[in-house]
């Protein structure tokens, strides 16, 4: 133990302001752990612009009449979500409630046609990725996970 009473002025104020310091850094530590906190969620709002943006774009799929260039942009903004949702670079409750109906929407009609999509020579099938089967299944969950039910 330290004997105050033997410590020179200069000792003790290097003491004081030793924990001075110590207190100070432990204060700066606290917040920029949680700046840290509101960047990361700052960012996480930011891609939403972009998924917008490729959605804004997205026309129906016409299973009749299949445009190359329409199932390209439905399966881009698919592909996009997908790696959004899987990837937890956006909020999941945002990404649900915002594009949930939409992307099962055209994931079931893509998912459901073996036409061969002009200028492709693909599938509408194929060209739905694991990636976008995982996010599927995932948000599929989450809506599943809204139902309550009573056990009688």
């Amino acid at each position: 133990m330290i004997d105050l009473s033997k410590m020179t002025t200069y000792e003790a104020l290097s003491l004081v302001f030793t924990f001075l310091a110590f207190a100070v850094s432990v204060v700066a530590i606290f917040m920029a752990g949680r700046a840290s906190v509101i960047n990361k969620n700052m960012f996480k709002r930011q891609g939403i612009i972009d998924l917008h943006m490729a959605w804004q774009n997205v026309n129906d799929v016409d299973p009749v009449a299949l445009i190359g260039p329409d199932v390209v942009k439905a399966v881009n903004a698919l592909a996009l979500t997908a790696s959004l949702w899987n990837h937890d670079v956006i909020e999941k409750s945002i990404l649900y409630q915002t594009y949930w109906t939409p992307y099962r929407d055209i994931y079931d009609k893509l998912v459901s046609l073996d036409s061969l999509v002009p200028g492709l020579n693909k599938s509408c099938r194929s060209l739905i990725t694991s990636e976008i089967r995982k996010a599927y299944r995932d948000m599929s969950d989450t809506d599943l996970a809204t139902v309550t039910q009573t056990i009688i």
